[in-house]
């Protein structure tokens, strides 16, 4: 017998999750390009498309909007994927690249089909 939750698990499959949210990043301690190539980086991210936000001058900081494109597939092919575990892992792994200083999201993720 399957159980519905992995019924679940494998209708998420055939979808596409979006994230969107807020990065902020120490430009003095590494360059935002580098940052952006390490999100692309990570597993299950597709397209991660960089919308710059107006800058307060005073801050060393820089923030950007980020709108983020997930495919489950590296995750469900090892048995892992879980739609808010992996989302919360993949968000995780943004701030824990080196430069962010954090990463908000804005809104709840949500999928569509491919």
């Amino acid at each position: 017998m399957i159980s519905i939750s992995k019924l679940l698990n494998e209708g998420d499959l055939d979808k596409i999750f979006h994230i969107k949210g807020v990065l902020i990043v120490d430009d003095e301690k590494r360059n935002q390009k580098d940052i952006l190539s390490d999100i692309r980086a990570l597993p299950a991210i597709t397209v991660v498309r960089n919308v710059e936000m107006e800058q307060d001058p005073t801050s060393r900081y820089f923030r950007s909007k980020l709108e983020i494109k997930v495919d489950p597939y590296p995750y469900a092919k090892q048995n892992k994927f879980d739609s808010e575990t992996t989302l919360k892992t993949i968000t995780d792994g943004i701030r824990n690249i080196p430069g962010v200083i954090g990463f908000k999201e804005q809104g709840t993720p949500y999928s569509t089909q491919d």
